[in-house]
């Protein structure tokens, strides 16, 4: 098995940081044959975009893939050298405000976990579509059928991406989608914000992924078109946030 050199200072993370090293800095470990799986589908190792590395017994992992994989986000201050992780943690949620929009026999929830976010906090709101009809129906729509809106108080925004594809489902009553805020959305709408920047730079030197204070409206619209009828159904409902120092 081939071995690899590695900076001690990064322990197995795909974050690179340049510095001046002595002997004693440095490893020796053996490439690790194995794969990752994510919800049983394997990590594209043939990309090169990682490697995963075997020292003493232990399997060291790229942090900013298997974070980012995860849902979660990694920034790596250069001047500290300290690595700041941030993810949404999987807790019993209750929700502090939420609203409400019916149109039919459908119901859109918004629910967030705050009225006030501190900002260094990520921010967490979800949403469900419930159909409350009687008769079973096939419903027609993109991916995902719940798109989240960030919107600040300039009109500065950012949407969620929707896949042209079509997805249908057939739904009887009660049945539920569920989506929770993206964290991509606030990410794109800070890039907007800023004027869209080198993005090297802007995800290098910033964790963009966080909200500055200020006054913010998250919206959903739900988009779909149950078969038989002309037209699709659009559903919207919106929630107004506020970020503090």
């Amino acid at each position: 098995m081939r071995k690899k050199l590695l900076l001690a200072l990064i322990a197995g993370s795909c974050i690179s940081a340049a510095s001046v090293a002595s002997s004693s800095d440095f490893i020796q470990a053996h490439l690790f044959p194995g794969s990752i799986y994510f919800n049983n589908q394997p990590a594209n190792k043939q990309s090169g975009a990682f490697e995963l590395l075997n020292y003493n017994g232990s399997v060291y992992v790229p942090l900013r893939y298997i974070t980012e994989n995860m849902g979660g986000r990694v920034h790596y201050d250069e001047a500290k050298k300290d690595i700041y992780i941030d993810r949404r943690v999987n807790n019993l949620t209750k929700a502090k405000i939420s609203v409400s929009k019916q149109a039919d026999n459908f119901v859109l929830n918004l629910h967030s976990e705050k009225e006030t976010y501190k900002t260094n906090d990520i921010i967490h709101l979800w949403s469900s579509l419930i159909y409350l009809g009687e008769e079973e129906i096939t419903v027609g729509h993109g991916n995902p059928i719940i798109l989240f809106t960030v919107r600040d108080e300039e009109g500065i925004s950012s949407d969620e991406i929707i896949e042209t594809v079509l997805i249908r489902d057939q739904l009887k009553k009660n049945n539920e989608y569920e989506a929770t805020l993206p964290l991509y959305i606030i990410e794109s709408y800070n890039y907007n914000k800023k004027g869209r920047p080198n993005t090297k730079e802007f995800f290098e030197k910033e964790q963009p992924w966080l909200l500055s204070p200020g006054k913010y409206t998250i919206g959903v619209t739900a988009d779909f078109k149950i078969d038989g009828d002309k037209k699709n159904k659009i559903i919207k409902s919106e929630i107004t946030i506020q970020i503090e120092p």
